[in-house]
Order: C-alpha cells, then sequence, then structure tokens
C-alpha cells in the first residue's frame, strides 16, 4: 500500500502542478472574458434558472439536475478539502479558492452547455457527456471511447475513495462508531438510492441538498456573530497570507495559490466532465439554461458553502499551519483535514459539534457518490449505446448497482492518505481529459450565449432551434421535438408578418 500510495503522489506532484493551475486558471479567464463577464452581468437570471420548471418521460427538471450536480459539488471537498487547503496553503488559500470559484462558473456553464447541446436519447432517458460532446461535436470517436474508459474508472472506483473513508473517520471521531459500521450503512443507502435510477437519485438530491445546505450555512452565521470581533483580524490574515505577506502561517504564495485552485477546482468539479452527465439529464428549451444554472451552482459550492468551512476554521483559530495541530492539540494534517472544521463546531456548539459536522459530512460525501454513480453508469453505457445493444445496458447497469456500493464499503476502511491521493488522481486527470474537448467546443459556447441573449433581450423565453444554430452532431430532430411548439409558433409569426 505504501508503494501504491508514493507512486500516486508523485503522479498527483505533476497532474495538479503548475500546467493544472493554467489549464484551470487560463480558462477560466479566458472563458469569462469571451462570455462578456455573463456570471457578473446576468448575475440574476443565472441564480434564477435554478427554478426552471418541466420535466418529461426522458428528462428531469431543471431545479432536479441542479440539486443532483450540487449532491456532487457539495460535498467532502466543502469541508475536509477546505480544510486541507488552509493547513498547506495558510489562510490565503481561501482568497484564491474564492477568486478560482468565480472563474470556474465559467467552465462550468461552458461544459455543461456542451453536454445538453450534444445530448441523445438512449433508452427513453436523455444521455450526455464529455465522451458524447468528444465524438459528436468533434467527430473523436475514439478519444471519446478513451474519455468513456477513463471516466467510468475513474467516477465508478476512484473518486469515492476520499468521500468514503471521510464519512467513516468522521463519524468515529464523533461518536466511536467502528468505520466498517458506517461504511457499510453508506454502502446500503447507497445501493437503495441508485437502484432507481436518475428519477430517484435527483428526487433524494433535490431533498437533501436545500435542507444540508441551509443548515450548515445556519450554524456558520452563529459562529460569525458569536465571533464577529475577529472578523476584520482574520479578514486582514487571508488578505495577506493570500500575497506571501504573512510567514507566520509558514505558506508561500505559490502554496496558498496552488491550494486555492486545487481545492477550489476539487470542489466545484468545474473542467472534470463531472457535472455534464447530469446537466444533460435535463428537460430545458436552450442549452444556456442549463449552463447558467449550474454556474450559479459554482458560486454556491465554492463562494459561499466552501467560505462557510472557511470562516468556522479561521474565526474559531482550530488551526495553526506552522506546526500541523488545530487549537485542540489534534495533529489534523492532510490525513484528517475534517476535524479541524469538527474542533471549530464544537467551540460554539460543544460536543455536539462533532456530531454535527460528521452527520453533514455524511449528507455531503453521500450525495457525493450517488452522483459519482450516475457519471459512471453514463460513461460506461457511451459504450453500448448502440440501439441493439439494449439487453448489454441492462446487464451493466445491474452490475454496477451492486458492485459500487461494495467499492464504497471497502474505500471507508483503507488509509486515508491513500484514499485522497486516489481521488485527487482520478479529479485530476479527468480534468485534463475533459479540458481538451471544452476548449475545442468553446465557440460553439459563445454563439449559442448570444443567441440567449438576443431571445432575452427580444422579451422571448429563449429556445434552441437547430435550423438557427446548426453544427455537426447535433441531434437535430431532437431538439425540434423538444422545441416543436415554439419553432412552430415563431414559423406562423413570421407568415403573419
Amino acid at each position: 500500500m505504501n508503494f501504491l500510495n508514493n507512486f500516486v503522489d508523485k503522479a498527483n506532484g505533476y497532474i495538479w502542478g503548475i500546467g493544472m493551475l493554467i489549464l484551470i486558471g487560463g480558462a477560466g479567464i479566458y472563458f469569462t472574458v469571451r462570455l462578456g463577464f455573463f456570471q457578473f452581468v446576468r448575475f440574476k437570471d443565472m441564480w434564477s434558472r435554478i427554478m426552471d420548471k418541466g420535466d418529461s418521460e426522458s428528462g428531469i427538471s431543471s431545479f432536479a439536475s441542479f440539486c443532483t450536480t450540487m449532491a456532487m459539488r457539495i460535498g467532502t471537498g466543502n469541508i475536509a478539502g477546505v480544510a486541507v487547503a488552509i493547513y498547506l496553503g495558510g489562510p490565503g488559500a481561501m482568497f484564491w479558492m474564492i477568486l478560482i470559484g468565480m472563474t470556474n462558473s465559467a467552465v462550468c456553464f461552458s461544459e455543461c452547455t456542451l453536454g445538453q447541446l450534444y445530448k441523445i436519447r438512449v433508452d427513453g432517458e436523455y444521455r450526455g457527456g464529455g465522451a458524447y460532446c468528444a465524438e459528436r461535436g468533434l467527430g473523436w470517436k475514439k478519444y471519446g471511447t478513451f474519455m468513456a474508459i477513463v471516466f467510468g474508472v475513474a467516477a465508478a472506483i476512484f473518486m469515492p475513495a476520499a468521500a468514503t473513508y471521510t464519512i467513516s473517520d468522521a463519524f468515529r471521531e464523533a461518536t466511536g462508531i467502528p468505520m466498517a459500521v458506517t461504511s457499510a450503512a453508506v454502502a446500503i443507502l447507497l445501493f437503495i438510492t441508485i437502484f432507481g435510477g436518475i428519477k430517484r437519485i435527483s428526487s433524494v438530491a433535490s431533498m437533501v441538498v436545500p435542507f444540508m445546505t441551509v443548515v450548515y450555512m445556519a450554524v456558520t452565521l452563529i459562529v460569525l456573530i458569536v465571533n464577529i470581533t475577529k472578523v476584520p483580524a482574520m479578514l486582514a490574515n487571508v488578505i495577506s497570507s493570500a500575497f506571501g505577506l504573512n510567514a507566520v502561517f509558514g505558506a508561500t504564495i505559490g502554496a496558498a495559490i496552488q491550494q486555492g485552485i486545487k481545492r477550489g477546482t476539487f470542489s466545484s468539479a468545474s473542467g472534470m466532465g463531472e457535472a455534464t452527465p447530469t446537466a444533460a439529464a435535463a428537460e430545458t428549451s436552450h442549452p444556456v439554461k442549463i449552463g447558467l444554472s449550474n454556474a450559479a451552482g459554482v458560486w454556491l459550492d465554492t463562494v459561499i458553502v466552501c467560505t462557510c468551512s472557511g470562516l468556522l476554521i479561521l474565526l474559531t483559530d482550530t488551526f495553526n499551519t506552522a506546526g500541523g495541530y488545530n487549537g485542540s492539540g489534534i495533529d489534523a494534517g492532510v490525513e484528517g483535514g475534517v476535524v479541524f472544521v469538527q474542533a471549530a463546531a464544537t467551540t460554539v456548539l460543544g460536543r455536539f459539534g462533532n456530531i454535527f459536522i460528521a452527520v453533514m459530512l455524511l449528507l455531503f460525501s453521500f450525495t457525493c457518490l450517488i452522483s459519482y454513480y450516475y457519471e459512471a453508469e453514463t460513461a460506461v453505457l457511451y459504450l453500448f449505446k448502440k440501439p441493439g445493444q439494449q439487453k448489454i445496458r441492462k446487464i451493466i447497469t445491474k452490475v454496477m448497482q451492486f458492485g459500487m456500493p461494495v467499492l464504497v464499503f471497502c474505500w471507508g476502511i483503507i488509509e486515508s492518505g491513500t484514499a485522497w491521493n486516489l481521488s485527487d488522481l482520478a479529479l485530476g486527470t479527468t480534468t485534463w481529459v475533459n479540458m481538451l474537448v471544452v476548449i475545442m467546443l468553446f465557440p460553439k459556447c459563445v454563439a449559442l450565449y448570444k443567441d440567449y441573449v438576443e431571445q432575452m433581450k427580444a422579451g422571448k423565453d429563449p429556445y434552441y432551434n437547430p435550423d438557427k444554430l446548426s453544427w455537426y452532431g447535433v441531434d437535430v430532430e431532437l431538439w425540434k421535438e423538444i422545441n416543436a411548439e415554439r419553432i412552430k409558433a415563431d414559423a406562423s409569426n413570421s407568415l403573419n408578418s
């Protein structure tokens, strides 16, 4: 196990090095500029798209899609990941995490818009994702197959590692429950949820995600009020540390930037291709609508929820990046990042703080796991999407529904360093593989966004007409079916005028 951990750790050094900072940071800035700073200009519209109604037998509603993608985003990285970022990068890592969250929203917007544009119908349900975009948008069928294999293995096997381990570790810390018991319970709950397919997955996410987010923010608000006098000093520490001006925390500006971008990207999953399968599953009249709601999701995840975790840690002084110990004298380190947040919660909630964070982590990470399953299922079914392979698809789905919970149980009892390293490796690899496709197809996002804005200015409810914007690989008949009434109405108005 030590050999594997050392090998993966070294690989992560390359995958998450300066190249990743340039790839994600650069793409986020470039996309933001080309899209006219949409996340600020259309801020209200971006959030309103979350509540768009309308589902069908083929697709889920925009709200259900949003909650399911948020199930993946608001996860382990929002609690333990933030703690790790502050531990290794100092308080300044939070500054860079928030900044990258704003620009990452443009990356997420682009990949989710593309997922919607190139979706198809398989066995009566919408399916889409990076592999579909590669094949249908770029004509890269072999690369699409490669993507599907990489994403299927990463999402089904390696991505769940950190989430499962952290849940089990948090409950052991808070209640003394053996990790194997917690892992078994999580595996059973996962099986029950994913056995119902995307409809049940989205239904569970729609119930759990809003609840857990509001409760977590409410507790953060309590901590903020209790420690309100510390806010000015905390903000000063964050800013000075962000630019390497505070040597007390033992972190250079490079470490602050790297950890902020790494954990911000890990949390938001922007550019990783994780959000596109669920984004493609939504019923909507225009791809940009789903792109906007998912961009808002990145703000909620990284700019808001991650900041909540950062505030809990920094306002209660439950960390010390120079020594690697939190205020309670516990060696938190990379392996036990969640302990930072648990110690912070106990300063206000007493012994209940440990249990509260453990429960929040259970909800955050469990919703991550159900989203990982759907991502893996979509990727694997891409390989067998032909009409005559329906029986094979059903067999694969059943195998995954039984197999993934077993793997989840196993990840809950391994070494924490290995769990985090394997998750980082999977997420980093999928980011590199996915971003090539997103960058190549980005001009389509710009054209779709312009079309959306023009319709909004004309007072219309935007819809996508493939006769107006038609590209290779788009399922024209599918989109004409979705927007049949709107297309017919516009055609009729044109004739009358």
